[in-house]
């Protein structure tokens, strides 16, 4: 009634637990009750290796106690003898060891568990390296033969081929350029022929012993046959028998 009386008929819609007063005791019923707690955040889980550490100082622990028991137990017995209750006490440190050897053993297996499963992450981490590296490696290859086809391959080896004859052509050009300007080979093999005869001329009067004849000397003007003409006394000299 009063927010009618008080309040203009345009805010009538407005929300009337926003008017509501604040208690006078709110802080002390803050004190007395609480606030609300935040719940607390879970624990991170330990790794797979701090486990196995873990495991590893429990195993430790264990066979310092299952040591410490076998001391125990040879004390007692020496003493069985002499003290009526060292056998009792034999046979509960002897317990006492047993149960120390079944924990060691279970921790055994559950470390070897342990340890076949990190080394099962292990591998998979590394078969996931190989595998964003293959994928790296792919994307690589696609991007670097995005812009060369087969075509263009093909293009290419043409041009390279049509180069290759080119240079053939300009490299047998220039060959037969040399050859042409050293004259016919007719004439060559002429003049070849005409060497021969005058050589086997020269070593036929060397064989003679024609005094005419010496080193480096030039041969006898050749006769009409083409042989060189030979030293009248060797002509005249009669055949041997």
């Amino acid at each position: 009634f009063w927010l009618k009386q008080h309040v203009p008929n345009s805010q009538h819609n407005l929300d009337i637990q926003s008017f509501r007063p604040r208690p006078r005791n709110f802080g002390a019923m803050r004190r007395l009750f609480g606030a609300a707690k935040e719940e607390p955040k879970p624990a991170a889980a330990p790794s797979l290796q701090e486990a196995s550490a873990k495991i590893d100082a429990q195993m430790e622990n264990l066979e310092a106690k299952i040591a410490k028991a076998d001391e125990e137990i040879k004390e007692l017995v020496a003493k069985s003898a002499t003290n009526p209750t060292a056998k009792q006490r034999a046979l509960q440190a002897m317990k006492r060891r047993k149960m120390y050897e079944q924990q060691r053993d279970q921790l055994l297996g559950t470390q070897f568990n342990v340890e076949q499963l990190a080394f099962q992450q292990e591998q998979a981490e590394v078969t996931m390296s190989a595998v964003e590296a293959m994928k790296a490696g792919t994307a690589q290859l696609k991007a670097a033969s995005a812009g060369i086809g087969p075509d263009e391959v093909d293009k290419l080896a043409d041009d390279m081929a049509e180069i290759q004859a080119e240079m053939q052509e300009i490299n047998d050009s220039l060959a037969a350029g040399s050859l042409t300007a050293t004259g016919d080979d007719g004439d060559l093999e002429a003049e070849y022929a005409k060497m021969e005869e005058e050589m086997a001329a020269q070593k036929l009067l060397g064989a003679l012993g024609g005094p005419g004849v010496a080193a480096g000397s030039t041969a006898a003007p050749s006769s009409a046959s083409g042989l060189p003409a030979l030293d009248p006394r060797v002509a005249s000299a009669p055949p041997a028998s």
